[in-house]
């Protein structure tokens, strides 16, 4: 970054290798010795610019070796900060080594090339720090045995800025204000700063957004926002506060069990966490977000940590009840930069797009207005983004060059055998293509956008067609009808029909709640979806064309219930109908809501039924 302090940190390539095995040796030879030996990190985590964070899930990051770019490696510098997602808590990695197969990292190559590419991000100013937990490695008692040394091995020899603590035990965020559970987290930042010093590491988590709000079990009557002030803070009466799906400013927010877990733990370690990205979504259909900022703030200035407010990319897997746009995102970074000026936005996850808008632009956004840009510039330029792919500074990646010639009568035709380097044309079915870094046996028109190797130049049919004269593909999904409805186990096929006026469709994405499950590149697009779980999800498909133009279809929402029946054999008899509050629930009790039985996954509980799985689990209907 451009105004930090900066010292050398890698030593010499013999020191790296010892303790390599042949294949980490082998491996890493292939790296871009210039590059790993001029990387530089900072001797403090302290930035002048607004923090500016995206997850990056390893599992979706592409294969690459050497100075070639990849999804991760390409990652735009607007971009400041990346959470490297996921790695085990209970990790194993022995120091040296560079075998990342014990860590829970899901990257498709292995520990050499990791630490190539992020020595390749670092030497375009972007930290990178590693995030261990999320919602997949909580869920059993031998994650907390926890290694907190070989953490700090991995973090040195993959060259991490630091880690992220993203600690949802169980899954979720229902029971993380519990005693032993606060006990955890307060333990983690203990341990790990013990060894990893302040100044020389960056330790952070993603708590969630209602941490530091004042809850009916985890409260500071101190704060502005505590529990007892929140019909003044919010000018609402305590009608939806314990029902977060109703439409309000912000009194729901202090009424889910999660509510104030991150104040006994900013109490106790404060001054040892460096950066806070708590999780701004998820939490229902409150429309004022801002309070969460507010209510961290309170504790960031007595303790000295940074922040960085989450956002999701449409659609929040819960709900969705709220939405974020570019105008939303705008509105919250002013509110931001009104109060700090090296505060700034996380979104889970920098991948995800559709709809014509990226999370890139929605973090795109948020960094020209917390740079001092107008609100209606920013959003007039919320894909315009630079994107800073990755060439290796400059130095090798492949041999067979493709040819020099540029132009539809210059360019040779397309080749899958011959490796292109950045900048070199090729022609594929009469259009013409531009490589934008090493690229070989990547079919041109299936590998266009962010992160992929080719750009679309122009048809070389004489229409001069190109750049932005393309129409998006047109899509739908055709099947499963709209609040279809299966049960667990069962198989879901989603059928998509897909076209393009001006062109061909290359493939259509699947996505249920946000999350890619596959795609199909020829029609009849569909997709097999064997393990759906229970609860509401909401489907769309994704076509993108030969042009790199991708199109989002409407969405569809399921649902899937529990095969484990309901009481007597699926007769309501003897099941208590919900109440609402001041009614309480518990963990383990049954209920009958609208004609179905749920049962209670947490307590104490006062939200309806239907509202999330992870509050009430749907056993079956009524018979």
């Amino acid at each position: 970054m451009k105004n930090l302090e900066k010292l050398l940190a890698y030593v010499l390539l013999p020191v790296l290798l010892v303790g390599c095995n042949k294949e980490s040796i082998s491996e890493l030879e292939t790296i871009g010795q210039e590059e790993l030996q001029q990387i530089e990190s900072t001797t403090t985590i302290q930035s002048t610019d607004p923090i500016i964070l995206g997850y990056f899930p390893s599992w979706s990051e592409t294969w690459t070796s050497g100075d070639n770019g990849s999804r991760l490696r390409d990652i735009p510098t607007h971009v400041n900060h990346v959470f490297l997602a996921f790695a085990r808590p209970d990790l194993r990695y022995q120091k040296g080594s560079l075998d990342i197969s014990g860590t829970g990292i899901q990257t498709p190559y292995g520990g050499a090339t990791l630490k190539g590419s992020v020595a390749a991000l670092k030497s375009k100013g972007i930290k990178v720090i590693l995030s261990i937990g999320g919602e997949t490695y909580w869920g059993s008692p031998s994650a907390y045995n926890i290694e907190y040394q070989q953490i700090k091995d991995l973090v040195d020899d993959m060259g991490f800025d630091g880690i992220d603590w993203d600690f949802e035990p169980n899954g979720g965020f229902q029971t993380i204000g519990d005693p032993i559970n606060v006990q955890r987290f307060i333990d983690f930042f203990n341990n790990s700063r013990a060894i990893m010093p302040k100044g020389e590491y960056i330790i952070a988590c993603a708590p969630a957004g209602v941490g530091a709000l004042g809850g009916v079990n985890n409260d500071d009557p101190a704060s502005p926002f505590a529990y007892s002030k929140r019909n003044q803070v919010t000018g609402e009466s305590d009608a939806n506060l314990f029902n977060a799906t109703s439409p309000n400013e912000a009194i729901s927010l202090f009424g889910f069990t999660s509510t104030g877990h991150m104040i006994p733990v900013m109490e106790a370690v404060g001054d040892k966490i460096d950066l806070i990205a708590y999780q701004g979504y998820n939490s229902g259909a409150a429309s004022r977000r801002s309070i969460m900022y507010d209510s961290y703030k309170y504790y960031a200035d007595q303790y000295g940590f940074t922040l960085a407010a989450g956002t999701h990319f449409p659609n929040e897997p819960w709900g969705p009840y709220y939405t974020y746009t570019y105008d939303n995102i705008a509105d919250l970074s002013s509110h931001i930069a009104a109060q700090s000026s090296t505060d700034g936005l996380m979104i889970w996850q920098l991948l995800l797009q559709g709809g014509g808008s990226s999370a890139y632009g929605y973090m795109y956004v948020g960094s020209q207005v917390l740079g001092g840009v107008s609100k209606q510039t920013a959003i007039a330029n919320a894909e315009n983004y630079p994107e800073s792919p990755y060439n290796g500074g400059g130095g090798g990646g492949g041999s067979g060059g493709g040819g020099n010639g540029t132009g539809c009568d210059g360019a040779p035709q397309w080749d899958s055998a011959t490796a292109y380097t950045g900048g070199q044309e090729a022609i594929y079915e009469n259009r013409l293509y531009r490589a934008k870094w090493w690229t070989q046996n990547n079919i041109p028109p299936q590998s266009l956008g962010n992160g992929n190797p080719w750009e679309f130049v122009q048809d070389c049919d004489g229409s001069g067609g190109g750049g932005g004269s393309n129409a998006a593909p047109s899509v739908s999904i055709s099947a499963p009808v709209a609040n279809a409805s299966f049960t667990e186990g069962d198989a879901i096929n989603i059928t998509a029909s897909a076209s393009d006026s001006d062109g061909n469709v290359t493939r259509v994405e699947f996505f249920a709640n946000g999350v890619k499950l596959g795609e199909d590149t020829t029609a009849p697009y569909a997709y097999n979806w064997t393990n759906a779980a229970v609860g509401n999800h909401s489907l769309t498909a994704v076509a993108t064309d030969d042009a790199g133009d991708s199109t989002t279809s409407s969405s569809v929402s399921v649902s899937v219930t529990s095969s484990g029946g309901g009481g007597g054999g699926g007769s309501c008899d003897g099941i208590a109908a919900w109440e609402p509050y001041p009614t309480i629930y518990n963990q383990g009790d049954r209920v009958v809501y609208q004609g179905t039985i749920y049962e209670a996954q947490t307590g104490p509980l006062w939200v309806t039924p239907g509202s999330g799985e992870h509050w009430w689990k749907t056993i079956g209907t009524c018979n």
